[in-house]
């Protein structure tokens, strides 16, 4: 297991190594991490390839990871996972089997596409949450976090169907509502800790099965006047 679960790594892919196969490490370290992984780890290696892909992880900064049972990197809803492992204050792993001559099997190729874009559009979002276990939804598909680096953000990961609107409970003072990849501000209106959002996406935007907010809070800061110089 990776170090006490650093939430900094997030994401983990894990090669499983075909029964006699060859690995090219190089290769697979800077697929997962173009792929927006944080860590890698390796299955049915032997000592030697265990050895290369320790080295190409420290070549290209990206953390390597001792293996552990992993989620198969295979439709159903990889992005749902994703939040639960989140919620959970896990580190999820992702495997992926590799064929004989060390290729990635074409059986993972559309989810980890998915994964791909999703990261690149959610995915600084996505390693900066943590659990928020104040504020809370009606609905099953709302999962609230907040910003670790900075506090005064709030996420909201919501699984399809997105609803017209949603009710937050126990939110404090909201400046700002976006969603997370476009910065398209969403309408809000808030009485007391009741948080009221309409889910308005732009028809042409990506299509993902989890969408987020983020919100920005009221930060003391926002009550000093403008600083003159």
């Amino acid at each position: 297991m990776c170090e006490k679960e650093d939430l900094n790594i997030g994401l983990v892919l894990q090669y499983q190594v075909a029964p006699k196969g060859t690995i090219n490490a190089d290769a697979l370290v800077r697929h997962a991490r173009d792929f927006g992984f944080r860590g890698v780890s390796i299955k049915d290696g032997d000592d030697s390839q265990v050895a290369a892909l320790q080295d190409a992880c420290q070549k290209y900064a990206i953390k390597f990871c001792q293996k552990r049972p992993a989620e198969k990197l295979i439709f159903p809803d990889v992005l749902a996972k994703l939040i639960a492992a989140r919620l959970d204050d896990m580190n999820i792993y992702f495997e992926v089997k590799l064929n004989q001559d060390g290729s990635i099997n074409s059986e993972s190729e559309p989810a980890i596409e998915t994964l791909r874009k999703w990261i690149d559009r959610f995915g600084h979002a996505y390693y900066e949450s943590r659990a928020d276990h104040e504020i809370k939804a009606d609905e099953d598909n709302v999962h609230v976090f907040y910003n670790a680096i900075a506090k005064y953000q709030r996420y909201i990961f919501i699984h399809i169907p997105l609803e017209d609107s949603i009710e937050l409970k126990h939110v404090p003072h909201v400046e700002e509502a976006a969603w997370i990849d476009t910065r398209n501000e969403v309408e809000f209106d808030q009485d007391g800790d009741h948080l009221h959002l309409k889910l308005n996406r732009k028809a042409d935007s990506e299509k993902f099965s989890v969408y987020g907010l983020r919100l920005q809070l009221h930060r003391p800061e926002d009550d000093l006047g403008k600083t003159e110089y």
